[in-house]
């Protein structure tokens, strides 16, 4: 009998402890959409909207055609300027000026009569300031009915990159257009004393553009 006893008992013990195992069920941790579970504890991550995926698309692009156009009144002004990683080319006026870059320098090719000649220099500025949009940030716009547009707080920081070209000059009405990845275009006024000039500014050819040096 004293075995019976002692058996039950353990079969009453073994039960007991099935059963709180069964009991203990693992925790389920749900995080909210904008977290993720990093060990055990859900923490925020960065969730960035279409419009700001754009800016951060435009920070790594390195093959490109940028056509600006300025107008005033009925006279209008184009420049074309291509990037293709380390080679540029600047064209105005007809003529094309093209740049190769050389470690802290710039090997320069500039037309001379019917062909080209090649000097190195520092770092050229020609045509930096159109590429201002490299420096926009996402949070400086506002959108109105689908449409991006600066907001008027940042026209004086957008400014400062036309004043070489532009001494004293205002910027305003800045409105970006995006496409599915990249900005499509960009538009906006330059006002220089009493003169205003319209800018069209279209980042075209993406991952298109070919820029051949010539030879020299």
């Amino acid at each position: 009998m004293a075995l019976k006893k002692i058996a039950y008992v353990i079969l009453l013990i073994t039960l007991f402890v099935f059963a709180s195992c069964q009991q203990e069920e693992p925790t389920i941790i749900t995080c909210a959409d904008d977290e993720i579970l990093v060990d055990g504890v859900c923490e925020k991550i960065d969730v960035k909207t279409d419009f700001e995926k754009t800016f951060d698309a435009m920070e790594d692009l390195d093959n490109y055609t940028l056509i600006v156009t300025i107008q005033q009144f009925a006279t209008v002004y184009e420049i074309e300027m291509k990037v293709d990683d380390d080679k540029s080319s600047f064209m105005m006026d007809d003529q094309t000026h093209f740049y190769q870059k050389n470690g802290t320098q710039v090997d320069h090719y500039f037309p001379v009569g019917e062909g080209y000649r090649k000097e190195t220099v520092n770092q050229s500025s020609q045509g930096q300031s159109f590429h201002f949009f490299n420096d926009l940030e996402a949070s400086w716009f506002q959108e109105v009915s689908g449409k991006y547009f600066l907001n008027a707080d940042y026209n004086d920081d957008v400014a400062l990159f036309f004043q070489s070209e532009f001494p004293g000059s205002t910027v305003s009405n800045l409105e970006l257009v995006v496409g599915d990845t990249h900005f499509s275009q960009i538009i906006f006024n330059v006002t220089v004393g009493e003169v205003m000039y319209q800018f069209t500014m279209t980042i075209t050819a993406i991952g298109q553009t070919d820029v051949a040096l010539p030879t020299v």
